[in-house]
């Protein structure tokens, strides 16, 4: 028969704080092994979780990322013919493409039911006049030959603006351009730092600049902004003005269109430079369109190029290089990681043949040492892997975005889920390893007959095991008893009936 409810709730915490407190003792009785038990765990967790995520990143950078790009297109000189560049030599402008050109490509697309859409930039070079003067070259030739000392260059749309090959600006004094299609200003324009104190302008005065090909067509036109280079970077000397950054000047395209620099009938440096960029919705479409310029014959000297794709391959370069080193690494932090935790778990098993072989002769049954036993393994594994799990967790982000160049880490929930499920299975499977080392001790293998040497032997070794590791098990002789143990006491004998 059981004890009654009260003693016998009192008999199962018994129960439960003799494991307990027989456990701990264990581990605190040794510090470093339980601390290296926690550090090993904890390593192991961080690790796998961060390096986890950035492979995780990685592979989507390299590949839904990469689809789900709307590349730009366009159209470039080959670097071999670019390099041929002459500014003084007005036959260059053969190499320009015409709106004719870009529009047979944009019909084919638009036949082949290809989606997209375009922005423009388009430059000449422009004459400086008495009173409005450029940074000078270091080997400047005359205007005549060179088409002018400034160039002159419009943006379709902000878009274009930001896409500026000379480098993205930002207006530091005045206003920006208006880009929108329905702009009528014909006067705005926007002039860099250099040539504003060069020539002591201040937003809302005006300059007059000459036509490429005639000094007496002039054009006047007001400051309505002062740029500088987001770089930070002091433009390089070059050859001829014309060829300095800093020497653009930016305008809108109708103040662009309407005083005749957007024309298809000029003449040597008259003729406007023209780049044309699509934007297409997929890379399927940025596929089909390639084939389809290819197909209609590329222009002598010209490569298809998507500066955006190109922007985009080198952003995720550093996060893709660290994230192959970390496919190594994590493969071999878990084999010496799960190698050096078995290590120690089997360290705090050996030698305690004897102190299990005692507790179990005295009446503690094999579920309560086997219990004992995960506890010693659980509580420093599960410790350590919630350390890691909360370091991984928060960590992982800053960390990242300093070692993967800048690139964005996120860690997931899929990925928080699965490290929690894996590391407590792990934990898991280190406990049963300590609890099949009790349950592989046979009852019958105690009370086995032994030659004498063997027997002694062997006692000697389990009392120095019992004296090595006393209280592991706690003192057995105040150990709850079962059940049957209690009433085996109780019970009167025949003498004590009488």
């Amino acid at each position: 028969m059981y004890a009654p409810g009260g003693q016998h709730r009192q008999r199962l915490e018994k129960y439960r704080m003799f494991v307990l407190k027989n456990a701990w003792a264990a581990l605190t009785r040794h510090k470093w092994r339980s601390l290296l038990t926690i550090i090993t765990a904890l390593i192991v967790t961080f690790g796998t979780m961060f390096s986890t995520a950035v492979i995780q990143a990685s592979d989507t950078a390299y590949g839904s990322g990469y689809d789900a790009q709307k590349p730009t297109f366009d159209l470039k000189l080959k670097q071999s013919v670019q390099s041929k560049y002459n500014g003084a030599d007005s036959s260059w402008t053969k190499n320009y493409l015409s709106w004719t050109q870009y529009s047979t490509y944009a019909s084919a697309a638009q036949s082949a039911s290809i989606s997209f859409t375009y922005t423009f930039t388009e430059s000449v070079p422009v004459r400086q006049t008495s009173k409005f003067k450029a940074v000078a070259g270091t080997a400047d030739q005359d205007a005549s030959k060179t088409g002018g000392e400034f160039t002159l260059r419009t943006f379709y749309s902000k878009e274009a603006a930001a896409a500026n090959a000379q480098g993205a600006f930002t207006i530091v004094k005045g206003k920006n351009l208006s880009y929108s299609t329905s702009s009528t200003d014909s006067t705005s324009a926007l002039i860099s730092e250099t040539v504003a104190k060069k020539n002591n302008l201040k937003v809302g005065d005006t300059f007059t600049i000459a036509s490429p090909t005639d000094a007496k067509t002039t054009v006047k036109l007001k400051v309505a902004g002062i740029y500088r280079y987001k770089d930070g970077q002091t433009a390089a000397s070059t050859k001829l003005a014309k060829d300095n950054r800093d020497n653009a000047i930016f305008v809108g395209y109708y103040a662009f269109a309407i005083n005749n620099f957007d024309t298809t009938t000029g003449k040597g440096w008259a003729v406007p430079d023209l780049q044309v960029t699509f934007t297409l919705d997929s890379m399927s479409a940025y596929k089909k369109f390639v084939t389809l310029v290819k197909k209609a014959k590329l222009p002598t000297g010209y490569e298809i190029v998507s500066t955006s794709l190109e922007a985009y391959t080198e952003s995720i370069k550093p996060l893709g290089k660290f994230a192959e080193r970390l496919r190594i690494a994590r493969i071999v932090l878990l084999i010496v990681g799960g190698l050096l935790l078995v290590a120690l778990v089997v360290l705090g098993l050996v030698h305690r043949r004897g102190e299990i072989a005692t507790a179990m002769l005295v009446g503690v049954t094999k579920a309560r040492i086997a219990w004992q036993f995960m506890l010693e393994v659980l509580f420093p594994t599960i410790f350590g892997f919630a350390i890691g799990a909360l370091a991984g967790g928060f960590g992982t982000k800053p960390l990242a975005h300093q070692l993967a160049g800048g690139y964005e880490v996120t860690m997931s929930a899929s990925l928080v889920w699965q490290t929690i499920g894996y590391g407590l299975l792990a934990c898991l499977v280190l406990s049963f390893i300590a609890m099949f080392r009790v349950v592989a001790v046979r009852r019958i293998s105690l009370f086995a007959p032994r030659d004498s040497g063997d027997y002694a032997s062997v006692s000697n070794a389990e009392s120095d095991d019992s004296a090595r590791d006393a209280g592991d098990t706690g003192d057995v002789e105040n150990a709850p008893t079962t059940q049957a143990e209690q009433t085996q006491e109780t019970k009167p004998t025949k003498e004590e009936s009488k």
